[in-house]
């Protein structure tokens, strides 16, 4: 920066969605929560989980594994079972199996290990449901 020169920066603007006269308006109100439901506020969720640690392949693989076993119909950690959906859950042991080859010799024996026996009790498991 040269004497005298102030730092300005960048400038950026937003025009996306706004044509004519439709430039100064008001954004549309957000719709009013229904009776008996809490407000939700900018920023808040309800049920809100604190965040999860660093993701790894390990964890990627149990997301996977748990979506197979929800469409499997096991039950959901508050209690809730979910209708048995063989197609999904199909598709996530394949995901899986897919994994599997295309991670072979890439992997350390653990996540191997957890890879192999994730797909047999889940191939297990679809056989069962499928009878």
């Amino acid at each position: 920066m040269r004497d005298g020169e102030e730092d300005r920066g960048f400038t950026v603007t937003d025009r996306r969605g706004r044509t004519g006269s439709a430039a100064g308006s008001q954004p549309p109100p957000s719709p009013s929560p229904s009776p008996g439901q809490p407000e939700e506020r900018p920023g808040e969720r309800p049920h809100e989980e604190p965040p999860a640690g660093p993701v790894d392949f390990s964890g990627f693989l149990m997301s996977l594994a748990s979506a197979a076993m929800v469409h499997l119909g096991e039950p959901l950690p508050d209690g809730r079972t979910a209708p048995v959906n063989l197609p999904h859950a199909q598709e996530m042991i394949d995901l899986l199996a897919l994994l599997e080859a295309k991670t072979k010799g890439n992997l350390t024996p653990a996540e191997s290990s957890l890879l192999a026996n994730l797909l047999y009790t889940l191939r297990l498991r679809y056989v069962e449901k499928a009878r």
